[in-house]
């Protein structure tokens, strides 16, 4: 059960929290509204400023310095749309640049973009008007108005010619095309049949062609399995690797050491062959020693197999003499 004190608590953090969150969005709100500005205006005359309204951004050179504050039609004419906007304090803004209306990718959002502008130019005041650039609109008014009139040009152009030729000359052009009509149809008439004989063979060489493509292309499959194969491609890596190892090794060394090698084994042997020679008595003895201690432990083996109890009392004699005579 919640006790009176816990609920005084409550509340009082309730409390605290509200303010303290209340106190930081005045503190960010205050941040936002009490920073400094610099006012600017801008006069558009006879351009849409459709689709820019109060917040929307100002940038220079691709970077936000400010927002629209209002935008009015001037009471004195009413051609003319005065845009007032603020900007950072301190933005340095020249007499030389231009304030043009732009969109934002293919969003459609309106703004303001200042370009230009160069070194050498004063420095705008605030409360100064800043010179309109283009508005997107006027952009592509001016170019529509730029190929109308080379259309225009062109037709001009194609009047004045069909009015330079006389009809005579019309009237010519088309006999002599009609007469060209008619010795093609003869031509045709005529080889109509080689035609279709000539028509036929390249048929059958385009699908003579088709079929060796089909087979090329079925070797050239075949071929690259083989070559992409896990075989191939280890035993190419184990000629890779014996090259480079036949690259590395002095072929000649490598022969030399092998006949040295060959020379001492030789004499190894021929020493071995005359120790061998020298101790073939030891030898014998040696062997004939192996054989008896063999034999010996193939007599006891036998013995304990025959009797056991060998191993714990030792053996004894089958006729012991009698311990009691004298």
């Amino acid at each position: 059960m919640i006790t009176q004190t816990q609920r005084f608590r409550l509340g009082l953090f309730i409390t605290v929290s509200s303010i303290l969150f209340i106190i930081l969005i005045i503190a960010i709100a205050a941040n936002q509204i009490f920073k400094d500005k610099d006012i600017y205006y801008i006069s558009y005359q006879n351009i849409s400023v459709n689709g820019l309204d109060r917040g929307s951004s100002v940038k220079y050179l691709g970077i936000k310095i400010g927002s629209i504050e209002n935008i009015q039609i001037d009471p004195q004419d009413i051609t003319r749309v005065i845009i007032t906007i603020s900007v950072d304090a301190g933005t340095p803004i020249k007499k030389d640049v231009r304030a043009d209306i732009s969109t934002i990718g293919i969003t459609g959002i309106k703004l303001i973009e200042l370009r230009g502008g160069t070194n050498e130019s004063e420095t705008l005041s605030p409360g100064q008007y800043i010179k309109p650039g283009k508005s997107l609109t006027e952009e592509i008014t001016g170019k529509a108005e730029i190929i109308g009139e080379k259309i225009e040009l062109l037709l001009n152009n194609l009047i004045k010619v069909s009015e330079d030729i006389n009809g005579e000359q019309i009237s010519k052009l088309i006999k002599q095309t009609s007469e060209a009509t008619a010795t093609l149809n003869s031509i045709l008439s005529q080889n109509k049949k080689e035609i279709n004989r000539s028509l036929k063979g390249i048929d059958a060489i385009t699908a003579n062609l088709a079929d060796a493509s089909v087979s090329i292309k079925r070797i050239i499959t075949e071929i690259e399995t083989i070559i992409s194969s896990d075989t191939i491609q280890a035993t190419i890596g184990n000629i890779a690797k014996i090259s480079h190892t036949l690259n590395k090794a002095d072929i000649f060394q490598l022969i030399n050491a092998l006949k040295e090698a060959a020379v001492k084994t030789n004499k190894i042997l021929s020493e071995i062959d005359v120790v061998v020679t020298s101790k073939k008595d030891d030898i014998s003895y040696t062997i004939d020693q192996l054989e008896s201690a063999v034999e010996a432990l193939n007599s006891a083996a036998q013995r304990i197999n025959e009797n056991p109890s060998i191993l714990l009392g030792g053996s004894h004699p089958h006729n012991p003499p009698d311990e009691n005579l004298e």
